[in-house]
Parts: structure tokens; C-alpha cells; sequence
């Protein structure tokens, strides 16, 4: 089952994230049940390496905190491009991408060799199929852009589904952070 670990964004602060979407005007728009922030990208996995994953996740103690998107980059390799609204490199956020990696990789999971680059996919296209004068003003128009900050209280385990339409991303367990102050 192809899998990832990510920041659900479906919620009511998904409204911010889809204004922006409109903005951009270039590309194919992630829909509002499938924004996230990627954490870890697990590929394809066995049913029960993934079972033994949500054991690992269910111990990861990281309090809640504020997610901050600012400015947007183009993301991705030639042939699959995106529009990201990049997420400003908290501790927090950085300690909690180190333990779901850590979790992933003592049950043998191989994640990419990539930087950890956080941020939230908006829209998709492909070099070629969007004239590029309209490309570089959308990444003019979010170079500066911010949104207000977002309380992150849980992460998710997702099931990624590819169709004809696009990826389809469900929910197949959820992790609570701590409120500061509790444990």
C-alpha cells in the first residue's frame, strides 16, 4: 500500500490555502481533502510494516505548535512540477519530521536521501504546458505572500491511491500532539 506521513490541512484552515490556490491561476489544484504537509513518504509497504509503523508513531511525544507558510517556490523535477507554499523551519516541526523519520527507519523503511524541505503542495503541472511568462508571475505574485499560522495538533498516517483523476489520500490513523504544559 503506497503511504506517507503527513500534517492533515483539511480543516477550516484549508480556506486560507485555497484562496491561495486561486491566486496561482497555473496548474491543477490539489483538492481542499487532500492538502497536507508531507513528513515522510514511505512508498509502497506491506500491511503489516505499516501496522508496526502506526505503533512506532502512536510513541512520538512532540508538542503542538503553530505552522507558519510563507513565500512560494516551484517544487518538484521537470516532468512534475508544483506551486508549494513553503513552511517557515521550526524547531518543533523539524524535531517532529526527525521522529517520524527515526520511527520509519528502525522497521527497515528506506526514505528518500532528499533535505527536508517543508511545505504544502497547492497546485501541479508539468514544464511545457504552462507558458512560462504565466508560471514565473504566479511565483511573483506568492513570493511574499503569508498566511496566518495554523495550530498542528495531530499528524496522520495516509494511504495514497493514484487514479485516472489524481491522487487520492485517506486518513488511516491520526496521532495527537501534546497540549504544551501536558504530557
Amino acid at each position: 500500500m503506497r503511504a506517507f506521513v503527513g500534517i492533515p490541512l483539511d480543516g477550516p484552515e484549508a480556506e486560507a490555502l485555497l484562496d491561495v490556490q486561486g491566486r496561482i491561476a497555473v496548474g491543477r489544484e490539489v483538492p481542499a481533502n487532500n492538502l497536507h504537509l508531507t513528513l515522510a513518504f514511505l512508498d509502497d509497504l506491506p500491511v503489516e510494516t505499516l501496522e508496526a509503523l502506526h505503533e512506532e508513531l502512536e510513541l512520538i511525544r512532540q508538542s503542538q505548535f503553530e505552522l507558519h507558510l510563507k513565500g512560494m517556490d516551484i517544487l518538484g523535477a521537470p516532468r512534475s512540477r508544483s506551486f508549494g507554499l513553503l513552511a517557515a523551519p521550526d524547531p518543533t516541526l523539524m524535531a517532529l519530521q526527525a521522529d517520524v523519520a527515526q520511527a520509519a527507519r528502525r522497521l527497515g523503511i528506506g526514505l528518500e536521501k532528499r533535505r527536508f524541505r517543508p511545505h504544502v503542495t497547492l497546485t501541479r503541472f508539468r514544464d511545457g504546458r504552462q507558458p512560462p511568462e504565466r508560471v514565473q508571475a504566479a511565483l511573483s505574485r506568492g513570493a511574499s505572500l503569508e498566511i496566518d499560522p495554523i495550530m498542528v495538533s495531530e499528524i496522520a498516517l495516509y494511504r495514497s491511491s493514484l487514479t485516472s483523476e489524481g491522487a487520492v489520500y485517506e486518513i488511516l490513523s491520526s496521532y495527537p500532539l501534546l497540549v504544551q504544559g501536558l504530557s
